[in-house]
């Protein structure tokens, strides 16, 4: 019984909808047709105004849509801080340090030929230039 019951009010309310979107369709082809500016025109765009409104109460009315949607709305704020952190102690700073220094050093090739290459280069060229 309750089922069919939510049935019938959603064919209602499809309905209603139906025949609002089709008169609107309706008075936006006439509108359309008519010059802008003049008299006809200004009643069909006031006519369009009317029909939201009609809706819009006939929503309320059936419990749609609320009567005052701006009791429903609340503004509220979040508010986001973010800080570095200072270490307070000598363990937390080498761990600070030692983390950065890890994460700068990556890709850097450090093996023992590496160094043994920059020596060498260093030997030949020891201005720091070449020739």
């Amino acid at each position: 019984m309750k089922k069919q019951k939510q049935s019938k009010e959603a064919e209602i309310i499809a309905r209603m909808r139906k025949s609002y979107a089709l008169a609107r369709k309706q008075m936006k082809k006439a509108l359309r047709e008519c010059n802008v500016g003049t008299a006809v025109y200004l009643q069909h765009v006031r006519a369009l105004a009317d029909l939201d409104a009609a809706e819009r109460d006939e929503e309320i009315k059936l419990g749609l849509s609320p009567s005052n949607l701006g009791a429903l709305v609340q503004t509220h704020f979040t508010f986001v801080a973010h800080s570095c952190t200072v270490p307070t102690t000598a363990a937390a700073l080498e761990r600070i340090l030692g983390t950065q220094m890890r994460k700068a050093a990556e890709g850097l090739c450090v093996s023992d030929e590496d160094v043994a290459i920059r020596r060498q280069l260093e030997e030949e060229f020891p201005d720091g230039k070449r020739n």
